[in-house]
């Protein structure tokens, strides 16, 4: 049997069903969030408070995978064992199977649903259902592709523990999941309606219950730098003349990304107009000298608002200026003003400065004098 996603009811539906009747549950899937897992949780809670069991391989590749999400897995209390599964040599974990072991029958789900929020709930998706008596040929199948994917000999699966977890975020394999899912929301509004080549039909969405104990922050902001960012623009606001502020969370998540183990300092910028090596300095203020207030850097005059442009490659960060009174400036503003039009919103307005104004004027009127930025 075939089970569509989008045009049926949610994948989340048929799988809470599947644990409410099953003794034992087996669950291989390339990615997994809190959003996924939440939607799952009395399902899940359900079976294991009957004595069920359940073994899940998640796969963390192509930073798909949250810190939330294994959290989660992880203090689910009963029989439960977790592992987390890579291939150094490249290849993706990529398989999305649920099976189910009932007293009389071996109930297996495969398709293309992920155990995130979209993948059980948004996402056009597709699985299909086989079923045969318990103890046949399917169960037995099940079984050794299970126990193959926990084989200790190849060390491509290691079973987690809280340890192992802090141990991958701090290496980057896992991220947070406010900046994994805010890779969705960088990519900026949808076409306008008379635009559009093709219809547009919504998902039936499920919630994730107010009980269910999802960490907090797990929603995408528009300060939340998403987790594959290259690039990014600030609208600046300059001070005596052509001194740029640089928000501190846009020159603090620079500087994670150059490994700097401590908060604030200075860091160095190559100049894409002059090639010389510039540095970009914390101020810090009286009352709280161990902490930067803002960091500064040199803007060129601008005609109209002056837009810096920090981007990464490798370990260095070349940066570029920008004036909107310029074609080339003017079209980058058009990128943060769109940004701002988004949804979730794409670019910072770290005071609301912006947003209180666009009430009662346009938005470019509005950020008039406003710091803006957008990791890209």
């Amino acid at each position: 049997m075939l089970i569509p996603q989008l045009y049926g009811q949610p994948f989340v539906d048929t799988l809470a069903s599947e644990f409410g009747a099953a003794e034992r549950s087996y669950i291989a899937t390339a990615w997994v969030r809190a959003s996924g897992v939440g939607l799952l949780w009395d399902a899940v809670t359900g079976m294991l408070g009957r004595g069920g069991r359940l073994t899940i391989v998640a796969g963390i590749d192509r930073e798909n995978t949250s810190r939330e999400g294994l959290a989660m897995l992880l203090s689910l209390e009963g029989d439960v064992r977790v592992y987390v599964r890579h291939n150094e040599a490249t290849p993706i974990f990529h398989p999305k199977l649920y099976g189910f072991r009932t007293p009389n029958e071996c109930r297996v789900l495969v398709g293309s649903n992920n155990l995130t929020g979209a993948g059980l709930s948004q996402n056009e998706e597709l699985s299909a259902l086989l079923v045969e008596r318990a103890g046949g040929g399917l169960e037995r199948s099940l079984k050794a592709y299970m126990r193959q994917l926990r084989e200790p000999a190849d060390g491509l699966a290691r079973r987690l523990d809280v340890g192992l977890l802090d141990q991958l975020e701090r290496a980057g394999y896992v991220d947070s999941e406010a900046r994994l899912r805010g890779k969705a929301g960088n990519s900026g509004p949808s076409r306008p309606a008379a635009d559009r080549l093709f219809g547009a039909r919504q998902p039936i969405r499920r919630r994730i219950p107010a009980r269910v104990p999802v960490p907090n922050a797990i929603d995408p902001r528009p300060e939340t730098p998403v987790a594959d960012w290259n690039r990014v623009f600030v609208k600046l606001r300059l001070a005596r003349g052509t001194q740029g502020q640089i928000p501190l969370a846009v020159a603090r998540e620079v500087r994670r990304r150059l490994g700097e183990d401590v908060l604030d300092g200075p860091f160095t910028v190559i100049d894409r107009h002059t090639r010389a090596e510039r540095q970009i300095s914390p101020t810090y203020p009286r009352r709280r000298p161990e902490a930067a207030n803002t960091y500064k850097i040199e803007a060129m005059p601008a005609q109209g608002h002056a837009i810096l442009k920090l981007e990464l490659v490798g370990k260095r960060v070349l940066a570029e200026f920008f004036d909107t009174a310029q074609a080339d400036g003017h079209a980058v503003y058009e990128f943060l003003i769109d940004g701002l039009r988004s949804e979730p919103a794409s670019t910072a307005d770290p005071n609301g400065a912006a947003a209180r104004r666009a009430a009662r004027q346009s938005l470019e009127d509005a950020t008039e004098g406003v710091t803006l930025y957008r990791f890209d």
